[in-house]
């Protein structure tokens, strides 16, 4: 026969209810005066590149829709630390977002030092999928992904491959291209996609791996030869992927995401992630984004936080088998 609950345990129980109460009804309070002060978009590269020029479509439409200020702050630094640790530092209030590529989950593996761990942040959506291309100096005068390779093993440390810097996706995809296809080629880093691009139309660098939106602006400086992700990209159906080719590691789809630092309200959390979702589906941000070769995702929280939790597990894996390090 059960035991009767002792008064002591009823209020206990019941005290728990009342407090979780409370914590709802104060995280509804908090998402409804949400926002009640500017917006800051961190984006951990430099102006100009796809990561920024998504975040300053995104800041607009939201500026419009709560008629608060977004302002979009740039800060590059060690392949998106310093951008990444800015939002994490901050109040967990839903004012300091992170706008990141799939980089993002890359760091902490690479760095012994542990800069910062992903439990430090709360993934709010999915914005876009964004794929890297390599790009090639046209005077190099190659067509195809192995002719540039049979070029590069024939001039052993000759070439080089431009990334995003430290721990960014292009570069650590550079790295596992260049291991898979036996090449001795010199990685250099830049300070996001902008500062790559002008490298390579200045013959600064041989070859970079760039994501598809930036290559509009190479013109015919280039050449492309592979893409990154499963499958090949709409608006380059006549460009490869390195999967076709036998490159199985460079499979991983690439994407921007947006971020709030850990422990900001969930009701806050679900309040961006309607509205941004929301935003995504506009005919201004729709347009912009084909413009910039990049395809609409908006998932709710929960398929987010998934894909995270998967894609942070598969880049432990490869960084574990190839054996980068950075720090």
């Amino acid at each position: 026969m059960p035991h009767p609950m002792s008064r002591r345990a009823a209020l206990g129980v019941l005290g728990c209810g009342l407090a979780g109460s409370a914590l709802a009804q104060a995280g509804a309070d908090a998402a409804a005066a949400f926002p009640a002060k500017p917006i800051r978009l961190i984006v951990p590269f430099p102006a100009g590149g796809a990561t920024d020029t998504l975040a300053r479509h995104l800041a607009k439409g939201l500026q419009q829709s709560w008629g608060q200020p977004v302002i979009v702050e740039n800060k590059p630094g060690a392949g998106g630390i310093l951008g990444t640790k800015t939002v994490i530092g901050s109040a967990p209030d839903g004012h300091t977002l992170l706008v990141h590529l799939a980089s993002v989950l890359q760091q902490p593996h690479l760095r012994p030092s542990k800069p910062y761990t992903m439990a430090e942040l709360a993934p709010i959506t999915n914005l876009v999928r964004a794929q890297l291309t390599l790009a090639v100096q046209k005077d190099l005068g190659v067509h195809t992904l192995d002719e540039f390779i049979a070029l590069v093993r024939k001039n052993p440390g000759k070439y080089s491959l431009g990334n995003y810097g430290p721990g960014t996706t292009p570069h650590l995809q550079g790295l596992m291209f260049a291991r898979q296809a036996n090449l001795d080629i010199t990685p250099v880093a830049f300070q996001g996609g902008a500062p790559l691009l002008v490298a390579l139309k200045g013959n600064h660098v041989s070859a970079g791996l760039l994501d598809v939106a930036a290559l509009r602006t190479l013109g015919d400086n280039a050449k492309l030869l592979a893409i990154t992700g499963p499958k090949r990209w709409p608006s380059l159906p006549d460009v490869p992927t390195f999967v076709e080719k036998g490159y199985h590691s460079l499979d991983a789809e690439g994407w921007i995401g947006l971020f709030a630092p850990a422990g900001t309200p969930e009701a806050i959390q679900q309040k961006l992630n309607r509205e941004v979702v929301r935003l995504l589906r506009s005919p201004e941000i729709t347009t912009a984004m084909q413009g910039l070769d990049m395809e609409i995702v908006g998932n709710e929280l929960q398929a987010y936080r998934r894909q995270v939790q998967g894609d942070d597990a598969l880049y432990a894996r490869i960084i574990q088998e190839t054996g980068v390090r950075l720090d």
